[in-house]
């Protein structure tokens, strides 16, 4: 998958947990004028300057979610175009009245010191709702959850319905295009190398891609120059100054008898404490409760997710849950005391990654010159 947003990058997990064994690193005294949460970054990026994609929107603003409407009206509406050419009926879906998820406004910054206080690096203590650990430890908010407002049915159900096994499926792929043939057995290498040259297809991928008012021709901008972006963020990964200031991280983390690796197995070491705790908002409920959703009906998969987060975890599961959430508040407080909090580490790669992005500006000016005019055109 190619990577172009900016990166955050995070840290790791302590196997054990200490206490402060004194002096530290120069790497335990984050800088009090920089940013104390996600909020305080103004995301900079040359490279999305030239796409035209504005990394600082405000998603909630009226304006924006006035555009995302109109840009749903319009693509719902090319939808409509492109099925009717490939001699289907197709009846836009109206999801004007969605209302996306948002953070309470009074809610801790996220990535501030209080926020990694109570919520650690945000993986065991946002693994299931607040319902389901109770008032002695931290969930997901799921009381917002009550503020949502469903989309409308699809007004397409009863027609595709009316069809033929063999109409519905060409149905689909006319509506959401093909993917790589691969085997049931297949690696994830194979799903890798599968999907790393497959173009996306459909009426509904095209619609979507033409008609957004925000940001620029991105997917054939990395289709041209995918392979240099990757090779642009590996080199930023393996920039001195990132190896350096890990490397301080790391020995400040080692004075508090804890230890700083990367944030995939960070996920994966917590998840494999939590696997048995359940059901939770990451796993499969179904699976997770002895289930086997192929020999459920819609009728009994629907009433079982209506209750599956409602009842709390049992006393053993919540007294686990409880000793793996608390190491991992105080692995993270020490991380981001040691400044390698996500929040730190994407002010330093930001700062690196802005200098990269200006450098392949510069050296592909003609290509991308060539790549501008022909969007364009």
């Amino acid at each position: 998958m190619k990577r172009w947003l900016p990166i955050i990058f995070a840290v790791a997990l302590g196997a054990t947990a200490c206490g402060d064994s004194g002096e530290t690193t120069a790497a335990a005294a984050p800088e009090d004028d920089g940013p104390q949460s996600f909020e305080d970054i103004e995301y900079e990026s040359p490279l999305m300057d030239f796409l035209g994609v504005d990394t600082n929107l405000d998603f909630n603003s009226d304006e924006t979610q006035a555009q995302f409407a109109e840009d749903a009206l319009r693509a719902e509406e090319s939808i409509a175009q492109c099925m009717r050419e490939q001699g289907f009926e197709y009846t836009p879906i109206d999801n004007s009245n969605f209302t996306a998820f948002s953070v309470d406004e009074e809610e801790l910054p996220w990535g501030s010191r209080a926020w990694t206080e109570k919520y650690g690096h945000g993986i065991s203590t946002q693994r299931f709702t607040q319902t389901q650990v109770g008032p002695d430890l931290v969930g997901w908010n799921d009381e917002q959850m009550d503020s949502i407002e469903e989309p409308q049915d699809d007004p397409n159900q009863t027609y595709v319905e009316s069809l033929s096994v063999a109409d519905q499926e060409a149905y689909f792929e006319a509506l959401y295009g093909d993917e790589p043939e691969l085997a049931p057995d297949a690696t994830e290498a194979e799903w890798e190398e599968a999907y790393q040259d497959f173009e996306p297809n459909g009426c509904e991928f095209k619609a979507w891609n033409d008609t957004t008012s925000f940001g620029g021709p991105e997917q054939d901008f990395f289709m041209e120059f995918g392979d240099e972006i990757e090779d642009l963020y590996e080199r930023l990964e393996a920039d001195p100054r990132v190896a350096d200031h890990i490397a301080e991280v790391t020995s400040c983390m080692a004075e508090r008898g804890l230890e700083y690796i990367d944030m995939d197995d960070l996920y994966e070491e917590y998840e494999t404490k939590m696997a048995d705790i359940g059901p939770s908002l990451t796993g499969d409920p179904l699976i997770e409760a002895g289930l086997d959703p192929t020999t459920m009906s819609e009728e009994e998969i629907e009433a079982f997710y209506e209750t599956a987060f409602d009842e709390e975890l049992s006393d053993e599961d919540k007294e686990l849950l409880g000793a793996i959430q608390a190491e991992e508040i105080e692995h993270a407080v020490a991380t981001w005391d040691c400044n390698g909090s996500n929040l730190q580490m994407e002010v330093l790669f930001s700062d690196i990654r802005i200098e990269y992005e200006n450098d392949f500006l510069a050296e592909n000016a003609d290509r991308l010159s060539e790549f501008e005019a022909t969007a364009e055109g």
